[in-house]
């Protein structure tokens, strides 16, 4: 089983010391290979913004770098963990800078399916913000969204230069959590069993879908997958509630691009 770490961190502390525990939590289940990736050590460059992947497709991206291996890398691997710590109450720049040259994943997503955890570590706030735009990658890139690891490092590390907050408490509550989605991860990555969508992973289905509306290339991209004409990206079983607000969401979609097309026609 093979486990790619994106690290958005530019130092191996907070983030990469919980994902070292989520590894030796999966090694007592089996055989895992961590690769751990320190996103500024590698030659990507910043977005031009020249919209070609978007349009024309991704093959026509100006710049060859280390982006082309990276993503090689996410496509091979078993399970991706996204690491960053809280920047200014967001992820790093660096983490920042692939996702926004990976742009085309969230028209066009290549990873259905695979499991991914989300690690975000601070010292003080800014936790959900940053946790919640991660989510957001993972499962607009198709992901399988398995947990957000969310710690207080001046909790959970003893030796933080911020003294008296340490929890030994904390630390047991938040270690049990770690162990838990690391067991749920490696089961994930093991069985490749794809899960029931959540309401959140049904309404970003929808919401990418839209993207067929006015972008040819997305539309050939899903129209080869066959996802045009079905509710999720493969067979599962979706309840009442959450056909009717990807029904729903759909549907609203469609009549503000026609509102928006008639207003420029001039109907």
């Amino acid at each position: 089983m093979k486990i790619v770490v994106l690290l958005g961190s530019p130092r191996k502390k907070d983030g990469y010391q919980v994902c070292t525990i989520i590894e030796e939590k999966m090694k007592t289940r089996g055989t895992v290979s961590f690769e751990y990736i320190n996103i500024s050590k590698l030659n990507i460059e910043a977005c031009r913004g020249c919209e070609l992947c978007l349009t024309k497709g991704d093959a026509l991206c100006p710049i060859k770098d280390d982006l082309i291996t990276l993503r090689m890398k996410l496509q091979d691997a078993d399970g991706i963990i996204f690491n960053s710590p809280v920047y200014a109450c967001h992820i790093t720049g660096s983490l920042k800078k692939v996702i926004d040259r990976l742009s085309y994943l969230f028209h066009r997503p290549e990873l259905v399916g695979k499991p991914t955890l989300t690690v975000v570590t601070t010292a003080g706030g800014g936790l959900k913000e940053t946790s919640k735009y991660l989510k957001m990658t993972a499962v607009g890139w198709g992901c399988n969204l398995i947990g957000e690891i969310k710690v207080i490092s001046t909790f959970f590390f003893e030796n933080r230069w911020v003294k008296g907050y340490f929890s030994s408490k904390y630390v047991g509550k938040m270690t049990k959590y770690i162990h838990q989605k690391a067991d749920a991860f490696f089961d994930a990555a093991q069985t490749k069993k794809l899960p029931i969508p959540t309401l959140y992973d049904v309404y970003m289905f929808n919401a990418l879908k839209s993207k067929t509306y006015i972008s040819e290339a997305d539309y050939d991209y899903w129209k080869n997958k066959g996802w045009l004409d079905t509710k999720y990206y493969y067979k599962t079983s979706l309840g009442p509630v959450k056909q009717l607000a990807g029904g729903l969401m759909n549907w609203m979609i469609k009549m503000a691009l026609s509102k928006i097309e008639k207003k420029e026609l001039g109907i």
